[in-house]
C-alpha cells in the first residue's frame, strides 16, 4: 500500500535546506526528556516478536519482492549511554532512545545494494512495560513499520508495511 510520495517517517523529520537533504532527530517526547539517565526503562535484551493480524502483503510489496516478518524474529536491545538505543533486527542495525516512561523508539536502514535493489527504513515504535524489579521479565508492544522502495527507470515502485507486535523478553 502506498501513502504518497514520500512516507512520513515516524521517529525522525526530513528538513531540506538549499541543496541539504537533513535527518533531524526529534528533540523531546511527551513523558519523557532525552536523556533520561538512570531514571530509563531497563529495556536491554532479547524480544522474539509476535505480530498481530497478518493480513498479507499488498500488491506493490509483492512486486517489489518484499518477505514479511515472521514471528519469533528476535529483536536485540541494547542501551548505551542514557537513553541511548543500539538494536539488531533480520540483521538491520537499530539506533534510537528510550525514556523514562517506558516509550521507545528504534530506526534503521541496511546498508545500500550495489545491485540497485529496494532501498528499505525499518522503524519500531514500543512501550516497555514491567521488568526485574517487579519480578517479570519485561515486554514490549508497538507498531513494526518497514518502507521500501526500488527506482525503475523514471519512477520509483513503493510500499509501505506496517503490523502491530508484542514481545516478551527472553
Amino acid at each position: 500500500m502506498t501513502t504518497g510520495r514520500f512516507a512520513p517517517l515516524t521517529a525522525a523529520a526530513l528538513a531540506v535546506t538549499g541543496s541539504t537533504l537533513l535527518l533531524i532527530a526529534p528533540a523531546c517526547k511527551e513523558g519523557g526528556a532525552v536523556d533520561c539517565g538512570d531514571a530509563c526503562a531497563p529495556v536491554e535484551g532479547n524480544y522474539p516478536l509476535a505480530f498481530q493480524g497478518d493480513a498479507g502483503l499488498a500488491a506493490e510489496c509483492v512486486n517489489l519482492n518484499v518477505q514479511s516478518l515472521a514471528d519469533g524474529e528476535v529483536l536485540n536491545i541494547q542501551r548505551t549511554d542514557g537513553g541511548v538505543l543500539t538494536g539488531s533486527l533480520t540483521g538491520v542495525a537499530l539506533t534510537g532512545q528510550v525514556y523514562a516512561s517506558g516509550d521507545l523508539i528504534l530506526t534503521g536502514t541496511p546498508p545500500p545494494s550495489s545491485d540497485g535493489g529496494v532501498s528499505t527504513f525499518l522503524s519500531l515504535n514500543a512501550t516497555f512495560t514491567g521488568g526485574p524489579e517487579d519480578g517479570g521479565g519485561g515486554s514490549l508492544s508497538g507498531t513494526f513499520t518497514g518502507q521500501y522502495s526500488r527506482i525503475q527507470g523514471t519512477s520509483a515502485l513503493r510500499c509501505n508495511v506496517t503490523r502491530p507486535f508484542t514481545a516478551t523478553r527472553q
